[in-house]
């Protein structure tokens, strides 16, 4: 069972968010009228051995959680649901559901019928045996209607809350849109960026202290050498070698700059920067970039630096032939995003907790994106950032 797809409603952001998140609330609990019958009876069917209908509604159900309810359990294969937590979860289904459908037809009878009869410019009469009340019929529509859609949202969301509540009893369970778990993931993602900024300055004192300072050092002793050597010959070589160390430092100096924050991605742009990447990789390096209008320098170097730091992993660990970079823009119905694909056809078994990697997520999480990791062992390995343009 599939619920409808309610993304492409348009409106500002956060205003957005909420008006989808209830829709999707109040159409999952609707669900729940037939899908808790349904787990209810085939839950039954067990007793007589007959698994497959209780296993085809079960996926629904986990289905129906996620996809309106934007629950993540930790058994994900739906295990924690049988037996008599199948009968107790499939009525309170039934339950939550029947009630929603019943606030949903009293909604639809007051908007409905104020609404007609505002034509006929004759108030509503609200009957009691002890008073009698008469309003126009737009402002029934306005202030009842909109009370009633607001207790409709309302009730969706405590269905939700109940729901989940029982569901903790039995699995692990995470509500990915609630508005605590938005401001954890805000906390985490500010402990992130202290961290990422952190590394990157060890990184940096790294590459001077081991890179940079030894070859100076090495430098000034062979010019020392050269001030001392009493043989012109000695002296003209050892001078020789001394440039030959100097244009290397030159390099290194530069490599090291361009590992800080390359220049050519504010000269240039991302597709420029991606192509010194290929460029100085050791194995080929394929570059795909397609970016339709303007994208922010913030999201151009996260993911110049993903890329990067991928690029550089598959060198160093995944024994590979080739890798592709792949960056596109994507208009969704309620941002812009960037997406980064970087696919290798190594050896697999990337660790997606290793440290680089790890940096990366935080240096992308500070700008609201995701990295994912998939790397199967025998590969290929396919390293995917998000990070909204907006």
């Amino acid at each position: 069972m599939r619920l409808p797809d309610l993304s492409a409603i348009y409106l500002p952001r956060e205003p957005a968010r909420l008006l989808r998140r209830s829709l999707r609330h109040i159409v999952g609990t609707l669900a729940g009228l037939v899908l808790g019958p349904l787990l209810v009876l085939t839950s039954l069917l067990m007793l007589v051995r007959w698994r497959g209908p209780f296993a085809r509604v079960r996926g629904w159900e986990l289905r129906r959680l996620q996809q309106a309810y934007r629950l993540q359990l930790e058994d994900g294969s739906g295990q924690f649901l049988g037996g008599r937590r199948a009968l107790l979860h499939g009525v309170l289904m039934a339950v939550l559901g029947y009630l929603m459908m019943d606030l949903l037809l009293l909604v639809f009878a007051i908007v409905l019928g104020s609404f007609t009869q505002s034509f006929y410019g004759s108030p509503v009469t609200l009957e009691f045996d002890l008073w009698v009340i008469s309003r126009p019929a737009p402002a029934v529509l306005i202030i009842f209607g909109t009370s009633s859609l607001l207790a409709a949202a309302l009730y969706a969301e405590f269905a939700v809350w109940v729901q989940a509540r029982l569901l903790r009893r039995w699995t692990g369970i995470v509500r990915t849109d609630a508005l605590e778990s938005r401001i954890s993931r805000l906390l985490i993602t500010r402990r992130g960026v202290v961290v990422a900024i952190d590394d990157e300055r060890r990184r940096i004192e790294r590459d001077l202290h081991d890179g940079v300072q030894q070859n100076v050092v090495s430098l000034s002793v062979t010019l020392a050498r050269a001030r001392r050597a009493a043989d012109p010959e000695r002296a003209a070589a050892l001078l020789d070698q001394a440039h030959s160390q100097s244009q290397e430092l030159i390099e290194e100096v530069r490599q090291v700059a361009w590992r800080i924050y390359p220049t050519a991605l504010d000269e240039h742009g991302l597709a420029s920067a991606l192509d010194g990447v290929a460029a100085t990789s050791p194995m080929p390096v394929q570059v795909d970039v397609r970016l339709e209008g303007e994208v922010p320098p913030a999201v151009e170097s996260a993911a110049y630096f993903v890329a990067r730091e991928a690029v550089t992993n598959v060198v160093k660990h995944a024994r590979a032939d080739h890798v592709r970079i792949t960056v596109v823009t994507v208009t969704e119905p309620d941002r812009r995003v960037l997406r980064l694909n970087v696919v290798d056809d190594g050896i697999g078994g990337a660790d997606p907790e290793g440290g680089g990697l790890q940096g990366l997520a935080r240096r992308v999480a500070a700008l609201d994106g995701s990295v994912s990791v998939d790397s199967p062992a025998g590969g290929p390995t396919t390293i995917s950032a998000e990070v909204p343009c907006d």
